[in-house]
């Protein structure tokens, strides 16, 4: 029977209640793709569409919860508690003052947004009315997602977890009510989904918040409703980094999910159900990414580079197990995992399940070098080190994402050289391609250790 090392235990304690965390909320997003998907093809499209552009938000979230994490971490492991929750306290503010801005932005220029990705008609209408509630709540999503990184960073990735399924309870209930028009709600179709994600995340924020204030958790939250200037001058120095890479990654993807669009609402359609379907995937390697972001601060703070090290290692053979298994999965059953997603009276359900079948298979191909990523880009986090993340994004994503996308997805010709359009598939396997790179790029810079030195 197999059994785990040392290091390996303390690996797999942290990382199972962030794998069970994923596991639900991807589950939600499951639930809300099956719910949508029965209204019609247009709603999937224009709630995935909707989704790529809230997500754009995303790198200023991360500007705050990895230098929270990566803070959090090495005073913990100094065994600092008075410093890790002065972090907590300042990264709370900071997150709740930046979310205003950006609820701002979604409400009154999010349809200039997807005009540019190319939406229009129908699509534009649907996606910008489900994107206005998205945005609504974005500073309580802000404190809510900072409030989880700081616990994690403290080694406590059990809360999360709990109140992250209650939360998607709440949320899929609602989505039945909403969605559909049960129980005396209005009927409200793809909006009805924003509106029961906004309804779960404000109640799981609450929750978690009595819970910090009542001093029940590894670290607390006792306000003194002041700033700590250079408190947040250190979790904004590391997390700057993060924004840069993040931003990239999103502007990337912006580029990315415009050239998708336009092979057409299908292989739009496609695409969205391929990508929820993939997710599944993810959730062993998120779990690892917070492990080893977690501990590998911990170990630095406590003067272990070497275990930290031994602590990335470990997570890197463990994450490789587990996505290899959903690599096979994903690999030989394609068809059986699209086909919940569609209704058979579509006029495009034919379509669509053989396209989102081949994404499946080309992206499986790929999930070990992608467990490879989460785990290494979050240990290179945990330390502190920001800024190699950042220049992977910046070139990896480019070369061998989006340029290799738009040219064999459309076709090129120079001089005596011209290839015809291979369509929607060549931006898959591009994305494929670039999981591997990721990966390459990642290793070697995790080889030199310079991040053993980094200094939060």
């Amino acid at each position: 029977m197999f059994q785990f090392n040392n290091t390996q235990r303390r690996i797999w304690s942290l990382a199972w209640p962030a794998i069970i965390a994923n596991i639900s909320q991807t589950m939600l997003n499951l639930v809300d793709t099956l719910m949508v998907g029965h209204v019609s093809a247009l709603a999937i499209a224009a709630v995935g569409l909707g989704g790529q552009v809230s997500w754009f938000m995303f790198p200023i979230m991360m500007t705050v919860s990895v230098g929270t994490l990566a803070l959090v971490a090495r005073f913990v492991g100094a065994r600092d508690f008075e410093s890790a929750e002065l972090v907590l306290e300042q990264s709370l503010y900071l997150a709740f003052i930046l979310g205003v801005p950006v609820m701002l932005f979604g409400w009154f220029f999010g349809d200039d947004v997807l005009r540019i990705m190319g939406a229009k008609g129908a699509l534009l209408s649907l996606a910008d009315s489900y994107l206005k509630v998205v945005f609504l709540f974005y500073p309580i999503r802000f404190v809510l997602f900072t409030s989880n990184s700081a616990l994690r960073g403290a080694g406590d990735t059990k809360t999360p977890m709990k109140v992250g399924i209650l939360m998607n309870v709440l949320n899929a209930t609602f989505d039945y009510l909403l969605i559909y028009g049960k129980l005396g709600f209005p009927r409200l179709g793809a909006v009805g989904a924003a509106w029961a994600s906004g309804i779960g995340i404000t109640t799981a924020t609450v929750i978690v918040m009595i819970l910090l204030l009542s001093g029940r958790l590894v670290i607390r939250f006792s306000p003194s409703w002041s700033f700590h200037p250079e408190m947040i001058g250190r979790i904004v120095r590391i997390g700057t980094p993060t924004l840069v890479e993040r931003g990239l990654f999103s502007f990337y993807n912006f580029l990315y999910m415009s050239i998708v669009t336009r092979f057409g609402d299908v292989a739009l359609a496609a695409h969205q159900i391929g990508l929820r379907v993939e997710s599944i995937a993810y959730m062993p390697a998120f779990g690892f990414n917070v492990a080893s972001s977690a501990l590998v601060g911990q170990n630095l703070g406590a003067g272990r580079p070497e275990e930290a090290e031994r602590t990335v290692k470990e997570a890197i053979k463990m994450v490789s197990l587990f996505m290899s298994a959903m690599a096979m999965v994903l690999i030989f059953f394609p068809r059986y995992l699209v086909m919940p997603f569609l209704t058979s009276s579509d006029p495009n359900y034919g379509t669509v399940l053989h396209l989102a079948s081949i994404y499946l298979l080309i992206v499986g191909i790929s999930e070990i070098p992608l467990g490879w990523v989460f785990v290494l880009s979050g240990s290179l986090r945990g330390a502190g080190d920001t800024k190699s993340p950042m220049y992977v994004t910046a070139v990896s994503k480019l070369l061998f994402r989006i340029i290799p996308a738009y040219l064999l997805g459309f076709g090129f010709t120079i001089g005596p050289l011209s290839l015809g359009g291979m369509g929607v598939v060549a931006a898959w396997v591009a994305m494929s391609l670039e999981t591997f790179t990721s990966a390459a790029m990642y290793w070697w810079i995790f080889k030199r250790g310079k991040w053993k030195h980094v200094k939060v």
